[in-house]
């Protein structure tokens, strides 16, 4: 059967001389492998429209109960040059792109993950350089909400009270902040590192609001996150662009963001 579909290329890896396989993850189908013969070679007329980060329009002969389907097309709808032409941007979309591949079967449809990614991903073309984790945190916050394990943020898991000012516990295992009286289990946190994740969590990229951003927050932001992923999603692949990310940033050295340059647009 000939399939056409819209799809973002996830990742590609060699499978001879001339050929490779793609990950794509599609609208109608999730996510699929493909074999592009001959899209190795210098000329090949698939041309960059399978390079990781690109989303397309693709052309594909499927087969049942085959893994790998034969690709005879790809055209490029948006290649989101905001992102590749930025060394730092380029790692968090390939964390994103890393973590929905982790996250998800093959030919599992998610249209509001589809949607989620892509929304993700163009934010990270334009947001600030200063605050360029932030639509990472954003993706793994909706995207574990499209797979079914939405983070309670808003209140106490258990008993629904509000959360205390100071320090709030966030436990994995049960989904959620606690507020005193149900329990401290679970890792630390910040009440303002709590309302920004709820923020991200509630608004969509043009509506977030970059002022409650601290990057003195981004270590127990970033471990919560992660966490919290890998107690509901604990059979996914270990996502190799974290560890990049997290030798960057100690590379970097990075300080205490107090807020970046008016011409960057974080108010």
């Amino acid at each position: 059967m000939i399939c056409r579909t819209e799809g973002l290329v996830i990742r590609g890896y060699r499978m001879s001389e001339s050929s490779k396989v793609s990950l794509i993850y599609t609208r109608e189908s999730g996510k699929i492998r493909v074999a592009a013969r001959g899209a190795r070679r210098p000329k090949s007329k698939f041309g960059a429209g399978l390079e990781p980060i690109t989303l397309g329009s693709f052309v594909y002969y499927r087969r049942e109960n085959r893994e790998l389907q034969t690709l005879s097309e790809a055209d490029i709808l948006y290649a989101f040059p905001g992102i590749k032409q930025d060394y730092d941007r380029i790692a968090y979309a390939s964390a994103v792109c890393d973590l929905l591949n982790s996250m998800t079967p093959d030919e599992d449809r998610n249209a509001l993950l589809y949607s989620v990614t892509l929304d993700a991903l163009r934010w990270l073309e334009t947001v600030p350089k200063a605050a360029v984790e932030v639509p990472l945190w954003y993706y793994e916050l909706r995207a574990a909400a499209a797979l079914g394990y939405r983070p309670h943020l808003s209140g106490c898991v258990r008993c629904s009270a509000k959360v205390p000012e100071g320090t709030v516990s966030f436990s994995p295992s049960l989904g959620g902040t606690l507020c005193g009286r149900c329990g401290t289990q679970g890792q630390r946190l910040r009440r303002s590192t709590v309302d920004f994740l709820e923020h991200l969590q509630t608004r969509l990229p043009q509506n977030v609001d970059l002022s409650g951003f601290r990057t003195e927050a981004r270590t127990e932001a970033r471990q919560a996150l992660r966490q919290f992923l890998d107690y509901h999603i604990p059979d996914r692949q270990r996502v190799r662009a974290f560890d990049f990310l997290d030798r960057l940033q100690a590379a970097e050295g990075k300080v205490p963001y107090q807020g970046a340059p008016a011409e960057e647009g974080v108010t």
